[in-house]
Parts: structure tokens; sequence; C-alpha cells
């Protein structure tokens, strides 16, 4: 919500504006104007167009939502207050040059009032929920800077950008007795990495080595950290890196991450609460009782199976499936091979048709998983493959999901080396950057595809 108000900012402001403009003027014509004055009323279309066009000229000029989310509260009010005093004007000669003998200058008094008076409380309003919000954003980011440049001096130097960003510091190459901000060398810098502190870093000075350079990287990585460059940052790459610029000033990201956009996450939730519900009322609704009374006929233990995973941000739930296996010690241990023991004939079924995945639809619900996303891994998996599969903990910033763009391109199953797992993951990543809901329905249309056509890897 925070970022989400913050990004809309100039738009709240811009919609306030333009309702207190219409509202009250109609309200006023309405209300306060003689049934003798109904050629006022049946002219406003045209003093709607004219009103609307001259705020609409005079807030361009005067640039009053220019940057309206770093523009302080003091230089946001100068340019207020010039505009509403030009739109005053502009209104008593409006009024006085064509309805002069149908509008007093009570009615004109009353709206000038008005307005200014609501447009200055709507923006007391949003400017304190600004400052409310950029307070709680800055206690809730940590991001740092390697390296001291003529870039980090301008950032340091706008207090208000350091608190809206969260910036708590910078580490230099070597160690300096810099008072301050200065956090310590590269060393402090990985140990601080290590301890989880940290959500962003902005490589600011590229006068590092290759090898400083990859090791920042793996390690930020592993730790699920964003990572900026300032422009020209010589060591970046063509790749899939994206433009973003914060609170006005330009960076390179080193991921893009189209699902960290609030309105993108809200469409994204919003889809996976509507499919999961039509999923649970129309199909668990009646597949449960049969399913749970073959199961329970079959073998001995309960109808679901709950295992801990590794979710978004790498914080375990418990991921929720029909029982397919006879109960063993070693179920969370040993993921399910060919021609595995373990399973049951009935559970064999199902996850050759899936089926067993359909309770994790309540995971779905809770909020725990999406519909699509990467696959969530038990907890002996993550800790394996974290350190020795680049790249593997960038899968996590994301929510996990039942189904995902690495399982219907094949990379499921078995894990028979690490080249396999280093498959699946660039498959996550590569979701990671591309989402869309197009996307995502696709992921979808091939699953029930494949569960159709029959899929070899799935046993």
């Amino acid at each position: 919500m925070p970022i989400f108000f913050l990004r809309k900012l100039t738009f709240f402001l811009v919609i306030g504006d333009y309702l207190v403009i219409n509202l009250l003027y109609f309200l006023g014509i309405y209300f306060f104007l003689d049934e003798r004055d109904m050629h006022v009323q049946s002219t406003y279309i045209t003093q709607f167009l004219l009103l609307n066009f001259s705020w609409y000229i005079i807030s361009k000029f005067v640039k009053l939502y220019d940057n309206a989310y770093l523009k302080e509260s003091p230089e946001h009010f100068s340019a207020f207050t010039k505009s509403i005093l030009t739109y005053i004007f502009f209104v008593f000669f409006y009024i006085n040059l064509f309805y002069s003998n149908k509008i007093g200058f009570d009615f004109s008094l009353r709206y000038l009032t008005l307005i200014t008076l609501c447009m200055g409380l709507n923006r007391v309003v949003l400017l304190l929920l600004r400052k409310r919000y950029r307070f709680r954003m800055s206690r809730a980011v940590n991001t740092v800077l390697i390296g001291k440049n003529s870039f980090a001096k301008s950032i340091f130097s706008r207090k208000e950008i350091r608190a809206a960003m969260g910036v708590r510091g910078y580490y230099s190459f070597t160690k300096l007795n810099d008072r301050g901000k200065y956090l310590g060398d590269i060393s402090n810098f990985m140990q601080d990495l290590e301890d989880g502190w940290i959500d962003n870093i902005i490589l600011c000075d590229d006068s590092m080595s290759r090898h400083l350079y990859d090791r920042i990287i793996t390690g930020a990585e592993q730790k699920m950290v964003r990572i900026y460059f300032v422009p020209g940052f010589r060591y970046i790459n063509s790749g899939s890196n994206e433009i973003a610029v914060i609170q006005g000033f330009p960076f390179m990201k080193l991921m893009p991450e189209p699902l960290t956009n609030p309105v993108k996450q809200f469409v994204k939730r919003s889809f996976d609460i509507v499919f999961s519900l039509l999923v649970i009322v129309f199909v668990l609704s009646w597949l449960f009782p049969l399913v749970a009374l073959i199961i329970k006929l079959e073998s001995k233990g309960p109808v679901f199976f709950v295992q801990k995973r590794s979710g978004l941000n790498n914080k375990t739930f418990n991921c929720l499936k029909f029982r397919s296996m006879r109960v063993n010690e070693v179920a969370d241990l040993v993921t399910a091979t060919k021609n595995d023991a373990r399973i049951t004939r009935f559970g064999a079924f199902m996850r050759k048709t899936s089926i067993d995945e359909l309770p994790q639809f309540f995971n779905v619900l809770a909020g725990q998983m999406s519909v699509v996303g990467p696959r969530p891994h038990m907890i002996s998996q993550t800790e394996q493959y974290a350190t020795i599969t680049r790249k593997y903990m960038l899968r996590h910033m994301v929510k996990p999901g039942i189904t995902g763009w690495a399982q219907v391109m094949g990379a499921r199953g078995e894990i028979f080396s690490d080249a396999d797992m280093q498959n699946r993951i660039e498959k996550d990543i590569w979701y990671i950057q591309h989402w869309s809901v197009f996307l995502d329905l696709k992921i979808i249309f091939l699953t029930f595809y494949n569960v159709v056509k029959g899929d070899e890897q799935a046993y």
C-alpha cells in the first residue's frame, strides 16, 4: 500500500483538484441560483470546459503536479498558491465578462473560497500521508551504496531522497576514517550481507576489480538482495537489465521484476483469488470426498501430505498435497523417483494427472502461493542447492506456484545432476523477468495440455 500510494500521489492530487472544481461549481449553480437563471444552467457544458481548461493550462504553466512525490511541502504549497491565485483571477474575469447579470459576487466568492479550502485540505491530507509512508518505507527498507563518488554524494546531499530510499550509508574499497554514513570496507559489507539486513545495494564506483564485482553480485543474489548500478557502470552487461527511476535518480537494475509494480501485484493476486475459488468450489467440493475415500481405503495415514517448503523471501510454509505415498520417514528428504516403491497405485495416478497438487489452491487462497510461479522446493533442496547453483535464491523473490514455466517446458520431476537444477532455475528466473498476465494464461493452458497429453516426467 505505501509504495502504491506514493507512486500514484500525482494521480490522487489531479483527481482531487478536478473533482473539487467541477463538483462545487455544479452544486453551486444547481442549489444557489434562482430559476430565472436557467441560461446559466443551460450553458454549463461551456462553463465546465472553460473552468477545466483554464486549470489545466495554469497547473501546467506553474508545474503544479511535477515531481509530486519528491517536491517538499513548502515548494508544493508555493506552486499551489500561484495556481489558485491565477485561477481566482480568471474565474472573476470570466464570470464578470459573461454572467455579470446572472451570477453575483457572493456566489463567486463562496465558490472560490470553497475550492481553495478543499484543494488545500486535500493537499494537507495527501502530503501528511506521504510523510507517514516515507517514514514507514525508510524504516522497512535498507539500502546501501558501494563506493563513494559524485553520484553517491548527490544522494547523501538530499535528506528526503535518503529517507525515501532507506539509504543507511556506504561501503568503500579501503578503510576510511569518514564519519557519518561510512559503514566500513568491503569485508564489513560481506559480513553485513551475510547477516541479512541489507535489502538493496547501489553500485556507484566501478573502480573495483572484476573479481570483487563478481563476489559482490554472487553474495547479493544468494541473499535475494536487489542490485542497482549508476548510469555508465562499466561492468554492467547488456542482457536483461532495465532502467529504473527511483526518486528522480536514474539507475540500471540488474534484474527486471515486473511484479514489483503494485498494480501488477494487485492484478496477479486478484487472478489468484478468483481462479483458486473457482477450483475449490467447482472441482474440489465434489472431488475431495472421492479422493479422500480412495486414499484411506488404499493405505493407512492422513488424506493430506503437509510438507514445509520454501516460499516468498525464502520463508517456509506448509504446502498441502493429497498423500500419494505410503507414510515414510524420508518424505521430507528424498524426492520421488521413477518406479518409487513408496508411491501407491492411486498415488501414481494422482501424480500423473497432477490431482495431488489440487489442495495447494488453499495455499493460493491464503496468499502463500500463486497459481503460476516457480515450484516450491523442499527445505532440504533449498539448503543443498542454494550455494552450488547460480541465482538459485532469486526464485524466492516471487511467490511459488502450483505450476510454472519450468514445469511446462519439461524441467520437472527428478533431478539427476546439478545441470538439471541449473536448467530449472534459469527458466524460473526467465519467468520472473518476463511476467505478464498473458504468460500466466499460457502456462495454465500448457499445464492442462500436458495433463491431457501425458508427461513422461510426471511420476
